[in-house]
């Protein structure tokens, strides 16, 4: 009777895993190489210039700053023989602060771009992964991954220039 038993149970243990192994080959698997979608997107461009149009006050008062550091730094070399000493000493602290106000203004700028950036990305890559979704759902795929967790594919699984395709015209 045991002997039954197990004989029973290692039957039933082997065709379950032959039955998973199945089920498995059977799952259709694609790939998205993200890198490259991003890459050929054409919202990417879009998003660039919306950005660059939404800081350009602040770029072109950075770029004022800049000149008039160089100004001053020009006319301390210059006029160094000429001036008084509080001339000079002037001079100096007024260099000091435009450089102090330039720095403050670069440092906030940066984060200003750089968060504007990536909330951007973010919705990007939202509309990215809903398209990557649609494209699986249409063609059958099971799982898809990002190529760069994978070692091997085969070209046909490879889905990147359908999510790109879906994206460009406007899905």
């Amino acid at each position: 009777m045991k002997k039954l038993m197990k004989s029973t149970a290692a039957a039933v243990a082997i065709s379950t895993a032959l039955f998973a192994g199945a089920a498995q080959a059977q799952q259709k698997i694609g790939v998205v190489d993200m890198m490259n979608v991003f890459q050929q997107l054409p919202q990417r461009e879009q998003i660039s210039e919306s950005l660059q149009n939404e800081f350009q006050d602040r770029f072109e008062e950075m770029r004022q700053l800049e000149q008039k550091v160089q100004e001053l730094r020009q006319k301390q070399e210059r006029d160094a023989s000429i001036m008084s000493e509080a001339e000079k000493t002037q001079l100096a602290r007024e260099l000091e602060q435009t450089i102090s106000q330039a720095q403050l203004k670069s440092k906030a700028l940066q984060e200003d771009t750089r968060r504007r950036q990536n909330e951007e990305r973010n919705k990007l890559l939202a509309k990215v992964q809903g398209v990557i979704t649609d494209v699986a759902e249409e063609e059958g795929y099971d799982i898809v991954l990002e190529s760069n967790a994978v070692a091997y594919m085969k070209s046909d699984n490879d889905l990147s220039d359908e999510v790109v395709e879906k994206m460009s015209s406007g899905n």
